[in-house]
């Protein structure tokens, strides 16, 4: 689609808003100027008036996305982003821009409504792995309108290791929600957060849903332990550091009766309300008490960053025990919670693991905001929460990287083979790292497919767990000159593919979700 014969800027913005009606996708339009050779390649949902003058929009330059100011060269906008002047027209000026962190971060300043925000509008919001940071425009198509997004969910420990700044990922969340004219608001969770150094990392980058995990093995062996066992390990218990005494905590539980109201076990119509009750028992008591003192203590460090930089109601808090080795118990769940409210500490969801009845009757009595679980969860919600303001958060996995693969064995079959033998070279590697039960003989060199053929390799039930866990090593492997010359052969393949890879994660996620 072409839009050209315009003589004033007004004119134009009418012919792009006019260009958005007609798409049902955001797909970019050529901006023919008189006298001009090269388009302007612009995406019509991109528009946005400036505050005071000036009209700014999305779209690509050269095959490069960028930023484009419209307006009088004299107007304070155009002195506002780093860029040139490309082309004088009737009454405006066209300034070119690069999604630089600075320019991103006015952008953000400018319009609060494509900056992240810890608001959640509805009963549901979802997140999404994205350790790539490109898959923003699959999730808005696939979940606008359904749920509130957490964009870029990104695992501190993968960034750290990829050399991903926080902010790269952060800025082309920026980029998409600009480009993609959305305004109902979104969230950015940085996940897996072990430390304090961690949390203010992202807090700093702008991020605005933490979720901490545990550090170390959660040790819920330890729940059959024997009472002597357990009652000679409680010296291993952080106590200065909580300002607590064995004597005084473990008996503000022993005989305790937590009433947890009565709970509807299904939503099918006339099913019967029970009364549950939980009566933890010394051996109970005392295991939570080992499992979760350390824990407790670490949330107590961790929180204490976001209150000394004056961000605490400014962001959402989850703890998470998402860990395959088992869940918490809803004694455990109820203990963690109380214990943190005497810390003065409110969580706003915690992810225990499990999400049946009885762990929403303990997030009710408590005060926690909701919890958080796989996607799965989210047909399982008791009927009482929708009453109660109890909130679910759901968790998509990442599956930005093996996208780009699958995408690759189409359209690139020479890049795909490159990294699925890197991939089996380094296998060796991660299986005495990771543990994982995967012999390399159950994969295949790609020299035994033709280019044709090479997307049978990713059909195997097998595949998606074995680039999975190799992805680290491919990227954090370098050239001659010290480049990680595979990471960015990967982005550059995706900026270059972008509509075929949005095409193709937006089916994942239909069929990853079922919705």
């Amino acid at each position: 689609m072409r839009i050209q014969d315009f003589s004033n800027r007004r004119e134009l913005v009418t012919a792009l808003e006019a260009a958005r009606k007609k798409q049902e996708r955001n797909e970019p339009v050529s901006v023919l100027f008189g006298g001009y050779d090269q388009p302007l390649e612009v995406y019509p949902a991109s528009v946005r008036n400036h505050p005071r003058g000036g009209v700014l929009l999305a779209g690509r330059f050269n095959d490069r996305d960028a930023l484009f100011i419209l307006g009088k060269e004299t107007i304070r906008v155009m002195n506002e982003f780093d860029g040139e002047i490309i082309l004088h027209h009737s009454d405006f000026s066209v300034k070119k821009c690069r999604w630089t962190r600075g320019n991103t971060l006015r952008l953000r300043e400018l319009f609060s409504e494509i900056a992240p925000s810890s608001g959640q509008n509805g009963k549901v919001s979802i997140s999404f792995g994205d350790v790539l940071g490109h898959a923003g425009r699959a999730q808005l198509l696939a979940f606008k309108g359904k749920a509130d997004p957490a964009f870029s969910r990104q695992c501190i420990h993968q960034l750290e290791e990829l050399e991903i700044h926080p902010l790269d990922a952060l800025d082309t969340v920026t980029r998409t929600v600009f480009q993609e004219g959305y305004d109902g608001g979104y969230s950015a969770e940085a996940c897996r957060l072990t430390t304090p150094d961690q949390v203010r990392t992202m807090l700093h980058a702008g991020y605005t849903r933490f979720s901490m995990e545990t550090s170390g093995p959660i040790r819920f062996a330890l729940r059959s332990k024997p009472k002597k066992e357990l009652l000679e390990s409680m010296f291993d218990v952080p106590w200065i550091g909580l300002k607590d005494k064995f004597e005084l905590l473990f008996h503000r539980y022993k005989g305790i009766r937590i009433d947890l109201g009565p709970v509807r076990l299904s939503k099918e119509d006339g099913e019967q309300q029970e009364t549950m009750i939980l009566l933890p028992g010394e051996a109970e008591i005392l295991a939570a008490i080992r499992i979760l003192s350390g824990i407790i203590f670490d949330v107590i460090e961790m929180e204490k960053v976001l209150v000394e930089e004056g961000k605490r109601e400014d962001v959402i808090l989850e703890l998470s025990f998402a860990h395959p080795e088992g869940a918490l118990t809803p004694f455990e769940l109820y203990y963690l919670v109380t214990e943190l409210h005497r810390h003065d500490i409110r969580l706003d969801f915690v992810a225990p693991g499990d999400l049946s009845p009885e762990y929403w009757a303990v997030a009710r009595i408590t005060g926690l905001r909701g919890l958080s679980g796989e996607l799965r969860h989210l047909d399982g919600i008791p009927r009482e929460t929708e009453t109660s303001g109890l909130r679910f958060h759901g968790v998509v996995g990442d599956i930005s990287y093996l996208t780009a693969v699958q995408c690759m064995a189409r359209m690139e079959p020479g890049l795909f083979r490159e990294i699925w033998t890197l991939s089996r070279n380094v296998l060796e590697k991660v299986r005495e790292e990771s543990g994982l039960d995967l012999p390399i003989q159950k994969i295949p060199p790609d020299k035994e497919y033709s280019d044709d053929d090479l997307p049978e390799l990713l059909s195997m039930e097998w595949s998606d767990l074995f680039l999975k866990h190799t992805m680290d090593e491919v990227f954090a492997r370098k050239d001659e000159q010290g480049k990680r010359f595979l990471r960015t052969a990967v982005f550059e393949f995706i900026k270059k593919n972008e509509p075929d890879y949005t095409d193709a994660l937006l089916e994942r996620y239909r069929e990853v979700t079922g919705r």
